[in-house]
């Protein structure tokens, strides 16, 4: 119902929207100054008690939130996994985010510390490349610490003609605090450049990012033709912060041809390897045998 309201409503300026929003006088309020800085207030509509009503998460929200062709909010965009070992969908995401806002739109700037690129490996220019994100633009920072990302990170965000900044810091480093992701969010704002902040192995912290996305990778759809090729990219997708939106979990699958995000289907039948027929399936219990000396 209100996926087809949030794909028709005026903007928040218009007279029409504003009488929707009359319910709840801080949510019309907090619309109205989205409109006056220039930023994507979420167009949810609201009950007489002030709650949000209901409006799910689905490939719609995601699309609007980072729009084809055009930049997504001048704000920290906070996308996690649970494990290092998720960390390649993250990068994905992220190269996918990046590459709808249109190549037009100038360099990028990805810094990484340390330790978090020796966790998760460098950035591999072909596979940013079959994500629609050319390695060209690409300038990449590896610092020594959390602590001289963030301060990279800042000082990238102050550089205008960029497409986006991103700070890939794993974990839960001391200097990644509140603090310091106010400090990003204020900086990205006043400069109108988004902050992509990838937290490998990153729990829920907490932080001034308007947007916290958690993502795991998934099984590709099945060929629609029923050839015996690779699927598209699927991801698990959980947007956990939404401030003034609709928060939940969906799956989607992204489209290497025109970048675009759709609802997954039934996962790829991939058939399991046979046992081998020369060995056990799986080794037997351990034994402990004891130590001979030779005569």
């Amino acid at each position: 119902m209100f996926g087809a309201l949030l794909q028709t409503a005026p903007p928040v300026a218009d007279m029409s929207w504003s009488i929707l929003m009359a319910a709840d006088p801080l949510a019309d309020l907090r619309a109205r100054i989205a409109g006056l800085e220039g930023r994507r207030e979420a167009l949810v509509p609201t009950d007489m008690r002030g709650n949000t009503a209901a409006a799910r998460f689905s490939v719609d929200v995601l699309e609007r939130l980072y729009p084809l062709g055009g930049p997504p909010e001048a704000t920290v965009h906070d996308l996690a996994c649970e494990a290092h070992r998720d960390a390649g969908a993250l990068t994905g995401f992220a190269a996918a985010l990046i590459a709808r806002m249109g190549s037009e739109r100038g360099g990028l700037v990805w810094i990484s510390d340390g330790v978090t690129a020796g966790e998760t490996g460098a950035l591999y220019g072909p596979g940013l490349a079959a994500f629609g994100l050319d390695p060209g633009r690409l300038v990449s920072v590896t610092a020594k610490s959390a602590a001289d990302a963030l301060w990279a990170a800042e000082e990238a965000l102050g550089v205008s003609g960029l497409a986006a900044v991103v700070a890939e810091i794993g974990g839960t480093p001391r200097a990644l605090d509140l603090t310091a992701t106010r400090r990003l969010a204020l900086r990205a704002e006043r400069q109108g450049t988004p902050l992509f902040l990838l937290r490998p192995a990153g729990p829920d912290v907490p932080s001034a990012a308007r947007v916290r996305l958690r993502l795991k990778p998934r099984p590709s759809a099945a060929d629609p033709h029923g050839l015996p090729v690779l699927g598209s990219p699927g991801f698990a997708v959980t947007l956990s912060r939404n401030r003034g939106g609709p928060t939940g979990a969906v799956d989607v699958e992204l489209s290497p041809h025109d970048h675009r995000f759709h609802a997954v289907r039934a996962p790829h039948p991939v058939p399991l390897a046979a046992e081998t027929a020369d060995r056990p399936p799986r080794p037997g219990p351990a034994e402990i045998l004891p130590l001979r000396t030779a005569s």
